[in-house]
């Protein structure tokens, strides 16, 4: 392989970068430098190709790459490693404002809360049942089993309920 600060013709850059002659040519009249003799300085066309080709496209053009060639370059990792970074920082910076939380987090406080809504609509079943029996002149413990059926099935068919028919909280 020649050095990066050699020339080369269409065809020889076209197997560098794993394209076919036809496709370099198209990218001439994109924009692709060529040097007055025709050739291509392979240090321009290179960057020229990493500042102007999509990644994802590249190496379709049935040329295989040179072995060497590793598909993502060592700029490209950089810039990708860079975009984590940074959301990575953005997602600490909404955890710490208290616009994001752990999700298992949300699950334990969410079914917390719902078991207490539960045990408190049990027990108001039990404190109620003798007032009304006493005020509507009912059998206390009539009056008691059937608030507490009553009270179970409505908690069963709020269970069945999806989340998403509760709307959005706001």
């Amino acid at each position: 392989m020649t050095k990066l600060d050699s020339a080369e013709t269409k065809t020889a850059f076209a197997a560098r970068v794993g394209l076919t002659k036809g496709r370099i040519s198209q990218l001439v009249a994109e924009g692709l430098p060529v040097r007055a003799d025709g050739q291509i300085d392979v240090a321009v066309g290179l960057a020229w190709i990493e500042d102007n080709l999509d990644p994802a496209r590249r190496n379709k053009g049935g040329a295989s790459p040179a072995p060497a060639r590793v598909s993502t370059t060592l700029a490209e990792a950089k810039r990708l490693h860079e975009i984590v970074k940074v959301q990575r920082a953005k997602l600490a910076f909404e955890k710490e404002q208290g616009l994001l939380v752990e999700t298992a987090a949300a699950t334990r406080t969410v079914f917390a809360r719902a078991r207490a809504e539960r045990d408190a609509h049990m027990a108001w079943v039990q404190r109620t049942a003798p007032l009304l029996a006493a005020e509507v002149g009912a059998d206390p413990r009539a009056t008691f089993a059937a608030l507490d059926r009553m009270m179970r099935e409505h908690l069963e068919h709020l269970a069945d309920l999806p989340l998403g028919s509760f709307g959005d909280g706001a």
